[in-house]
């Protein structure tokens, strides 16, 4: 549940920081996924939360990350495992579409000016 709620709080929080002007492409979304993530793991008593019923990431070799050091870097690739396999990506995908609306409306707009 943590895991869900903070996945849910990420999706709301990136399309605050997408209408805000802080995410105006790809490299702007995957450095405020990460970012999001590196704060998610700074207090351990919330990573022991992440870990909750995700215990094998504490030993876990994971494919990007390799082996964790500690419990933060355990709960971060729990984390980013748990964003991933639930589509996160697709947000950026959705914000790409409305950036692409929001161009299309402001050429038709010139094209009226002139």
């Amino acid at each position: 549940m943590r895991l869900e709620n903070l996945l849910n709080n990420f999706q709301d929080e990136a399309w605050l920081a997408f209408h805000g002007g802080e995410i105006n492409d790809s490299d702007d979304f995957y450095q405020y996924f990460h970012d999001y993530i590196d704060n998610s793991v700074i207090y351990n008593y919330a990573c022991k939360e992440y870990l909750t019923n995700n215990e094998e990431y504490y030993f876990l070799d994971h494919d990007v990350y390799g082996r964790p050091d500690n419990i933060n870097q355990a709960a971060y690739a729990c984390i980013y495992d748990y964003f991933v396999n639930n589509d996160v990506f697709n947000l950026w995908n959705e914000m790409e579409e409305v950036l692409n609306e929001d161009i299309k409306e402001i050429e038709t707009k010139c094209e009226i000016v002139k």
